[in-house]
């Protein structure tokens, strides 16, 4: 399972670690393997029911029941252009007169990578960007590479074989991360996120993966609203219907902090990038808020009452302001104090 240095048991201990079972979360254990040299060729990774195979040195966390729509049509997509997808992929970049090493280099920056980071690559492909990335990595960094096609994938580890980094790739569903918890420093996806079956899912296991305070950064093609019905924009729907897809925004995850959303390449591909927070953020709620209406936050949303009328409205206004009360303060104790002495009759 990828190229690690190290005996049997260090190959199976470094990796298992990282590794968990796509549907169950759990950890996986290792059966029936075979090795070459310091690497696992071969076997199965099993947890409770459930049961993947290691083939090429890659585990194939992948079930035929997850590739559905354009996830199905990309696997086939890519697996049939492998040998040649780097032939050609330059179009990309060129057909915008933009440099793809430039444009490539940009987005890994806002990565905040150091040289001993954890890195997750999705849709990683034949390595285009991989080997960019691990540029930035020593042999204490880590990158391990996802992708739905093994085919792209068998052209990426040819590419990142000389990086002393550690890399492990394995074939999987974005949408089911076979990774552990708050694992890795950063996770990198360009040109992915339109296959993906269920894009909140997916965007939801980017954060998980991530530790907080680490970084998630994600591409993909889009015409924005300014440039729909534009003759540039209408010509490149045509040409893939895919730039008419939607941008995800609205489907990020709580975890999402300082996030941010440019348009690059052409105008025309989306870039996402944020840092991983812990939940929901969190505000201080029971601020005293200064001004005549007073209360705070937590207050006006948990403590709505009944309407009441326009007359009896009118008179608490004015009786607050004779008190020189905020409105919270006289309607806050003038119920408290009603209510403890009805209560107090019973």
């Amino acid at each position: 399972m990828g190229r690690n240095k190290g005996n049997f048991d260090a190959v199976k201990e470094n990796a298992l670690e990282v590794y968990r079972c796509p549907i169950t979360g759990e950890r996986l254990h290792l059966d029936a393997a075979e090795k070459h040299g310091d690497e696992v060729v071969r076997g199965v990774l099993l947890a409770r029911d459930q049961r993947y195979v290691v083939e090429g040195d890659m585990p194939v966390f992948l079930r035929t029941e997850q590739l559905t729509g354009t996830a199905h049509f990309a696997r086939n997509y890519y697996a049939s252009i492998a040998e040649t997808y780097d032939d050609y992929v330059h179009v990309t970049f060129d057909l915008y007169n933009e440099s793809e090493r430039e444009v490539r280099l940009g987005l890994i920056e806002l990565l905040n990578l150091n040289r001993r980071s954890k890195v997750l690559e999705i849709s990683a492909g034949t390595g285009k960007d991989s080997e960019l990335i691990l540029d930035n990595l020593d042999a204490d960094g880590e990158l391990w590479l996802l992708d739905l096609s093994s085919d792209m994938l068998a052209h990426a580890k040819e590419k990142i074989a000389r990086y002393p980094a550690r890399t492990e790739a394995a074939v999987g569903d974005a949408c089911h991360l076979p990774y552990a918890d708050n694992y890795f420093d950063a996770l990198y996806c360009f040109a992915g996120i339109g296959h993906f079956t269920d894009q909140r899912m997916a965007l939801k296991e980017m954060a998980r993966v991530v530790h907080p305070g680490g970084k998630v950064v994600f591409a993909e093609k889009n015409v924005p609203p300014w440039l729909r019905d534009t003759e540039y924009g209408k010509i490149l729907i045509n040409n893939n219907p895919m730039f008419a897809d939607e941008n995800p925004l609205a489907l990020l995850p709580v975890e999402a902090r300082n996030a941010g959303i440019r348009w690059i390449l052409g105008n025309v591909h989306y870039v996402v990038d944020y840092t991983v927070g812990e939940g929901e953020p969190t505000g201080n709620f029971d601020l005293v808020l200064p001004g005549h209406r007073g209360g705070s936050f937590n207050t006006r949303y948990f403590g709505k009452l009944e309407g009441v009328s326009a007359e009896a409205k009118a008179l608490y206004e004015k009786a607050a302001r004779k008190r020189e009360m905020s409105l919270y303060q006289w309607l806050d104790s003038t119920v408290r104090e009603k209510a403890l002495k009805d209560l107090s009759e019973d």
